[in-house]
């Protein structure tokens, strides 16, 4: 009898034996998995965090380069011959300001404001020349805005159909002055957008005649590309 109950317990110890290594052999593989799970994590954490610092090396680069470009637009807002409108980043020819340079009702310069409309035109290209040279990895869009005087009376509406049509007309019979004249703004890595406000459009005068222009707006096209 004592000798069965010593069996009884040998056969018992080695089926607790038995159940407490499957006991630790689940818990090693459970840990095992949860330490390979948040060491993927931490991987992954630690590429975020590289990726995010490569983002904000290329971000503070092209931060730079806006900063830097500003200090390259200096010469045309001090240029004796440009007003620069801060509130809407646009240049007006001060020469050609509060004049009709068109004859009335029509799309074609005076034969009186050619030159200065032709020495807009060449500055405007020297300027675009330079940036070119300088910032070789920007593209800049171009737009020539055509702008018209309302009547004392305001008897045109801002939307009027005749102040759009028009006022594109003028804006485009400026860029084909330009071109007849070889001044090409687009050989700088520059588009060139032809557009008419008409009697309504950002920064008017309030003296309507001093709405009888044209403006230029010249945007930056940053490209860059960020490493992952």
């Amino acid at each position: 009898m004592k000798k069965t109950n010593k069996n009884l317990f040998w056969v018992s110890f080695a089926d607790l034996m038995t159940s407490l290594f499957f006991v630790v052999l689940v818990l090693y593989v459970i840990t095992y998995v949860m330490l390979k799970k948040e060491q993927k994590e931490l991987q992954n954490k630690n590429t975020e965090y590289v990726e995010f610092q490569q983002e904000l090396k290329v971000e503070n680069e092209r931060l730079n380069q806006i900063l830097k470009l500003e200090q390259q637009f200096k010469p045309l807002q001090n240029d004796d011959d440009f007003k620069y409108l801060s509130e809407c980043k646009k240049y007006v020819s001060k020469k050609l300001s509060n004049i009709e340079i068109f004859e009335p009702n029509e799309a074609t310069i005076k034969s009186t404001y050619r030159d200065a409309t032709l020495e807009v035109g060449r500055k405007l290209e020297i300027l675009l020349k330079d940036l070119n040279v300088a910032n070789n990895n920007f593209s800049y869009l171009v737009i020539i805005e055509g702008n018209m005087a309302n009547t004392w009376d305001k008897k045109y509406g801002k939307d009027n159909n005749y102040g759009y049509s028009k006022s594109y007309d003028r804006a485009l019979a400026v860029y084909n002055l330009w071109q007849k004249n070889s001044i090409d703004l687009r050989q700088y890595n520059s588009e060139v957008l032809i557009c008419g406000s008409g009697f309504n459009g950002l920064c008017r005068d309030d003296n309507e005649e001093n709405n009888k222009r044209f403006s230029i707006q010249i945007i930056p096209k940053i490209e860059y590309s960020a490493t992952k």
